[in-house]
C-alpha cells in the first residue's frame, strides 16, 4: 500500500482495485481521454480533493497514476474459485448438479445485462458467485453456503467495499464462457424463435441428464478456467452420449 500526503494529510492508494472504486473509475465518461485524467483516477481511488492534486508534483502524480493503471484487470482475469476475506473463507459453487434454478438465472440475468447496469451490480453478482465455505475436504474441494438471498445484502456490501475486483471478473468471464458453451452442446442455441427465457427453462429440465458427472470427481492441482470448462463440457458430451 502506497501512502502519500496533501497538506499533511495521509493519503493511501490500497494494492488492488475494490469494485466500489472499479464501478467508480468506468463510471466517469470519458476519464482515460481526459488530460487531467491521472489526478482524477487518484481522486477517484484515494478520495485526495482532485485540486489539491492538480497543484501537486508532477512526478509524484504520473508515479501514483501509473501505479494504479497497473493494478487494473486485465481483460480476462485470473479464474480463482476460493479466497480470504476478514478471516472468513469464501468459495464459488462447486456442484452444478445441485444448482438452483434461482442461482443459475441471477446470475445470468445479471453477467448479461448493459455494462453500465453491470458496473452496479457487480458486487451483488459476487455474492452470489462466491459464499462461505462451510465444508473443506481439500484446497479445491469444498462445500459452501446455500443460496439464501436475506444473506447476501450484507455480504454483497462487504465485498464492494474490500474485495478485489479480480474475482468477481474472473468468475463472471468463466460464468458466461460456460453458459454459451453449455447451451451450444444442448443444442438451443440454433433455434431463433425461441427465447432465451424458454432455452433455460428446457436446459433445466434436463439437469439431471446433462450434469450427471459433473463436478463428482475433485480436481488435482489449480485449473484455468478454459481447462475446468472442457472438462465440464467434456464431462457433459459424454452423459449425454451415454443416455
Amino acid at each position: 500500500m502506497i501512502k502519500f500526503k496533501i497538506e499533511e494529510k495521509t493519503y493511501e492508494v490500497p494494492n488492488f482495485i475494490s469494485i466500489e472504486n472499479y464501478s467508480k473509475i468506468y463510471k466517469v465518461k470519458d476519464l482515460f481521454s481526459d488530460e487531467y485524467f491521472a489526478a482524477r483516477l487518484i481522486s477517484i481511488v484515494t478520495g485526495a480533493p482532485i485540486e489539491d492534486l492538480l497543484e501537486g508534483d508532477y512526478t509524484e502524480v504520473s508515479y501514483l497514476s501509473a501505479y494504479i493503471l497497473s493494478i487494473l484487470p486485465q481483460e480476462k482475469p485470473k479464474f480463482v474459485d476460493s479466497f480470504e476475506l476478514d478471516g472468513v473463507k469464501y468459495g464459488f459453487f462447486q456442484n452444478w448438479r445441485d444448482l438452483t434454478f434461482a442461482e443459475f438465472v441471477d446470475m445470468d440475468t445479471i453477467s448479461t445485462k448493459k455494462p453500465e447496469e453491470l458496473l452496479e451490480m457487480l458486487h451483488i453478482l459476487a455474492a452470489v458467485f462466491y459464499r462461505p465455505i462451510v465444508e473443506q475436504k481439500s484446497e479445491h474441494e469444498f462445500k459452501i453456503e446455500k443460496y439464501d438471498v436475506s444473506t447476501m445484502k450484507e455480504r454483497s456490501e462487504l465485498f464492494k467495499k474490500k474485495l478485489d475486483v479480480k474475482y468477481v471478473l474472473g468468475a463472471q468471464f468463466f460464468f458466461i464462457k460456460f453458459a454459451n458453451r453449455f447451451l451450444n452442446y444442448s443444442h438451443l442455441s440454433s433455434i431463433p424463435k425461441m427465447s432465451m427465457w424458454t432455452k433455460m427453462k428446457i436446459m433445466w429440465n434436463m439437469r439431471k441428464i446433462i450434469w450427471k458427472i459433473v463436478f463428482r470427481k475433485s480436481t488435482d492441482g489449480i485449473l484455468s478456467s478454459t481447462e475446468l470448462l472442457e472438462t465440464i463440457l467434456r464431462n457433459t458430451n459424454i452423459s449425454i452420449t451415454k443416455k
